[in-house]
């Protein structure tokens, strides 16, 4: 079983995300995929290349005995209910099942470094696609249909598992033991924050696919999630006055000071690249700035109302302009990304451009692995 440190950041992802679903026996297997993939993540970070190579091998090993025996339980629930979507559903189950044999046979190829990472973003993009996504479509119709036949085969399925008492054990561990101490990542950057910000990130389906972008695009949500927080607090009156005035002016001036630092990045790589949508991508940024300005002066003059009209428009154009725009940059980019990761390092060493660590950590907490900084890389898989 994990060790503690494990299962706090395993608690943070299953209360930060609000992964349950309410159906224990479905719990319990999500629950142990994450983790899998708290496990290896962790070995990722602080574990010698040897502990990795055995923690990689068990997660592979783990991850598909999680496919055969999630999939059956699932699919006799979704049978028993007569769920409507089975068929889609079932084609998620056999895309990611076709994900892991393909990983498999790459495991044997000498890339080891590799096929940890992409071992990672398979399990991620499930836990976050299709829990919070498929399967929560399912959810309400299983609460009305599922009866104590159906609730006993799933149970005894369970049971039935090599993984069973594993499996169990975590489940009382994460859910039900007296500590409930999540991991620091999810202290420092706060529970209640990151669950607003992954809302919209997957509501809206905010990924670019361009590592930098993307770090940059969810750091610019927290500033957001953060600024939206002061101002209520100081509508609510909840503390002083005057700090909290003084709070909300540097909130918002620190937002707007990485927004234009955002584009400036977002144009350079335009630029260097020769993005056939450079000039328009420019006067929407140009467009932009005019709403960055009105919301300096409103905040100045401290005109709330005015201000919280300003932060929702603020936020609504960001996640229309990245929902649209931006993602044009990742089907121009999409075949030179590893180029274009190069060229943000030399950004990065110049000083043009900073990627806060809190930044990185939202980043690989919600998104992938694609380093996109030598320093960020575990040192394990850092290049000689």
């Amino acid at each position: 079983m994990y060790d503690e440190r494990v299962i706090e950041k395993i608690r943070g992802i299953w209360k930060t995300f609000d992964l349950s679903l309410g159906i224990p026996e479905i719990d319990k297997q999500h629950l142990w995929l994450i983790g899998i993939l708290a496990d290896l993540e962790d070995k990722l970070e602080s574990g010698s290349r040897s502990e990795l190579e055995a923690t990689f091998t068990n997660a592979l090993s783990k991850t598909l005995d999680y496919a055969s025996e999630h999939f059956a339980l699932e699919e006799k629930l979704l049978e028993g209910i007569g769920y409507t979507k089975l068929g889609q559903h079932r084609l998620q189950h056999m895309r990611f099942i076709t994900a892991l044999r393909n990983r498999v046979r790459k495991s044997f190829e000498g890339d080891f470094e590799n096929a940890v990472l992409d071992l990672l973003k398979n399990l991620k993009k499930w836990l976050f696609r299709h829990i919070l996504s498929e399967d929560r479509q399912y959810v309400d119709a299983a609460m009305v249909h599922v009866d104590d036949k159906l609730t006993d085969w799933m149970q005894r399925h369970l049971r039935a598992s090599n993984y069973a008492d594993e499996i169990e054990k975590l489940y009382q561990l994460v859910l039900f033991s007296g500590k409930q101490e999540v991991s620091s990542e999810f202290k420092k950057l706060g529970e209640e924050n990151l669950k607003l910000i992954s809302d919209l990130w997957y509501r809206y389906k905010l990924k670019t696919g361009i590592a930098i972008v993307d770090i940059q695009h969810l750091w610019l949500l927290q500033l957001l999630v953060k600024t939206d927080k002061l101002y209520k607090q100081k509508l609510k009156q909840e503390i002083d006055a005057e700090s909290l005035s003084t709070q909300l002016k540097e909130a918002i001036h620190e937002t707007i000071e990485y927004i234009r630092e955002h584009f400036n990045t977002e144009e350079a790589i335009m630029h260097n690249f020769h993005y056939i949508g450079e000039k328009n991508h420019q006067k929407q940024h140009e467009r932009f700035n005019v709403l960055i300005n009105d919301m300096i002066e409103r905040s100045e003059k401290e005109e709330l109302e005015s201000l919280a009209i300003l932060i929702q428009d603020l936020k609504d154009w960001l996640v229309s302009h990245i929902a649209i725009e931006d993602k044009k940059l990742f089907y121009f980019f999409r075949s030179r990304l590893s180029e274009v990761n190069e060229y943000v390092r030399n950004l990065n060493k110049e000083g043009r451009i900073h990627i806060w660590k809190d930044a990185v950590s939202i980043y690989k907490l919600l998104v992938d692995y694609e380093d996109i900084t030598e320093e960020k890389k575990p040192k394990s898989l850092r290049r000689t």
